[in-house]
């Protein structure tokens, strides 16, 4: 009987001799490990400080410093993002604490993150403006449809403008043009403290 070979064994067979590059397998290790320690301090903020990221930093130097450094970076930034509610202040202030790790210029990161501030305050009051602009557009709509659920079960029905599927679309299409005017600034922002961190390595 013939034997039928795995994926993995085919895959085995095709990579057998071939040696990866050590000096990039060690630097993916660096940078995972940055990662870790970023969401480390990012998921138990009020326990983990700075300072112990700082420690935890200390015991690397030469390149594997440099990788963990950009791992730090990149788990940093990438938490950077477009706020569902109020709430986005919290974790912004632990990334602003967090960041000037690896990117130690205070003096050009507090503007940053005052500008970020004020960026998401007025994304979270565009996104309120556009929603309560359209709900006074289809509210004539609206309680002409709750009148004649209401007549047909015979009680007084309250509709959500969500029911509406030419609400709900109108919605969406105005919240993703929205979406990506801010997500445009913030991609340019974050390249500012790429840019930032590019200059300290």
């Amino acid at each position: 009987m013939t034997h039928i070979k795995s994926a993995l064994e085919i895959a085995l067979e095709r990579t057998e001799g071939v040696s990866g590059n050590p000096e990039k397998l060690a630097e993916d290790n660096m940078v995972k490990e940055g990662k870790r320690i970023a969401s480390s301090f990012l998921s138990i903020a009020d326990e983990t400080t700075e300072t112990d990221m700082r420690e935890k930093l200390k015991s690397y130097s030469g390149k594997e410093l440099g990788w963990v450094r950009n791992g730090v970076f990149q788990t940093l930034v990438a938490n950077i993002v477009l706020p569902l509610d109020d709430g986005f202040r919290e974790k912004l202030e632990v990334i602003e604490r967090g960041l000037p790790e690896v990117i130690p210029d205070k003096k050009r990161l507090s503007p940053i993150f005052d500008q970020l501030t004020k960026f998401f305050d007025q994304y979270l009051e565009n996104k309120k403006a556009i929603r309560t602009q359209l709900e006074q557009q289809f509210a004539p709509r609206l309680r002409q449809r709750e009148a004649q659920v209401s007549k047909q079960m015979g009680q007084t029905v309250r509709l959500n403008p969500m029911q509406d599927p030419e609400f709900a679309g109108a919605l969406q299409r105005n919240l993703g043009q929205l979406d990506e005017r801010y997500q445009q600034a913030l991609t340019d922002l974050k390249e500012e403290l790429r840019r930032m961190f590019e200059q300290v390595r």
